[in-house]
């Protein structure tokens, strides 16, 4: 077993990293660093926040707290297409919609109106029909963000544009593109 005053080296125990997350005894920690990592990202601090975020993720490579979506926008905000692509080609099947308009928009801004593009752009229409209206500002993001969240709904899509709106409206034609 490995405890979380091992969890900056490299805490493999019986069992491996894989299952880190598994052992109820870590969570806390991984709760922790992840309030230290958004932190450090509020506090402007991104890149320090980037390397807890990834480390978060080799500890617990199933993502069981949903470490990505933090991540993923941070690194399409940073323009870093090398790390998207790490990130994205880690969980392909993610169904949640700021995953696939994330990817959807990377795919965009490195490739254009590609088939690739217009695939993620595709699934994430499927997957939540709501989240273009709040991308594009046709519809407001509330003051008071929704906490959990439902597949495909409204609250899903409200977090979805909190969090990759500046980035679609930033990007030349992105918005033009996601309408169509």
């Amino acid at each position: 077993r490995c405890g979380p005053d091992q969890a900056a080296g490299a805490p493999t125990g019986a069992l491996g990293e894989a299952y880190f997350w598994g052992l109820i005894e870590t969570r806390p920690y991984m709760r922790a660093r992840a309030a230290l990592a958004a932190a450090l990202y509020e506090t402007g601090s991104v890149d320090q926040a980037v390397e807890h975020y990834w480390e978060l993720l080799r500890l617990n490579p199933g993502d069981n707290q949903g470490i990505r979506l933090s991540l993923l926008p941070i690194l399409l905000f940073q323009g870093n297409d090398k790390a998207v692509e790490d990130l994205l080609s880690r969980f392909p099947d993610s169904p949640m919609a700021m995953w696939l308009y994330g990817a959807a928009l990377h795919y965009f801004r490195r490739e254009g109106d590609s088939t690739s593009a217009r695939r993620w752009r595709d699934q994430a229409k499927k997957a939540n029909r709501h989240a273009p209206k709040y991308l594009s500002g046709k519809k407001r993001i509330p003051k008071e963000l929704p906490g959990p969240f439902t597949l495909g709904g409204e609250d899903e899509a409200i977090l979805c544009g909190a969090s990759l709106a500046p980035l679609w409206s930033e990007t030349p034609g992105a918005l033009e593109w996601l309408g169509s």
